[in-house]
């Protein structure tokens, strides 16, 4: 993968690629089955804007200045359900698949910018995580940027009434009691003003 991203505009960690567009994270991994003639795509998209303000509400600024992969690969960061998985041909060795998940990375990147939005993520996230708080991070970083704080404390306050933790815990609480404060302290400092 990194032979066949160089001078692309795709990174390459670890045998996938990833890459920051109009707004837009997108990592590829290959997928392999072993014990099968198998390999997928498995792409993954989220909004930049949401990592920034997960790392707000859990009190972690610092990670703003990882690097782009850290998004990805990142202990505290917001894993978003899968976007696509897509089938690629094993034919003609392996410079060939990784040639054409290259392609599917193209393609997948091209369909997010051009017809993709903020609100179609969050819609994702809300249905794949329905009963559970799977991403309950993402849904709630995605309502923050759209400007619906009063919908993420909403979902926030919805959790912690279904005993959720959101994800994550650290010594200052729970995802969720995290969030949670940190909408309550905006709520009142713009009330305020």
């Amino acid at each position: 993968m990194r032979a066949a991203s160089k001078g692309t505009g795709w990174r390459s960690s670890q045998g996938s690629v990833f890459r920051e567009y109009r707004g837009w994270f997108v990592y590829v991994h290959p997928v392999v089955y072993i014990n099968q003639n198998t390999t997928k795509a498995s792409v993954w998209v989220k909004p930049m804007a949401i990592d920034p303000i997960f790392w707000d509400l859990v009190v972690l600024p610092e990670n703003n200045a990882q690097p782009l992969s850290f998004r990805w690969n990142g202990a505290w960061t917001c894993q978003p359900p899968e976007f696509a998985e897509i089938d690629l041909p094993e034919e003609h060795g392996v410079e060939a698949v990784a040639r054409r998940l290259l392609m599917v990375a193209n393609e997948q990147l091209k369909a997010v910018a051009d017809g993709w939005s903020v609100e179609a993520f969050l819609e994702m996230c809300r249905e794949r995580s329905r009963g559970r708080d799977a991403y309950l991070a993402c849904v709630v970083t995605a309502l923050i940027s759209l400007g619906r704080e009063n919908d993420a404390l909403a979902a926030c306050e919805a959790a912690e009434a279904a005993g959720w933790i959101g994800g994550f815990m650290s010594p200052e609480g729970t995802f969720v009691e995290m969030a949670a404060r940190w909408l309550q302290q905006r709520s009142g400092s713009s009330t305020r003003h």
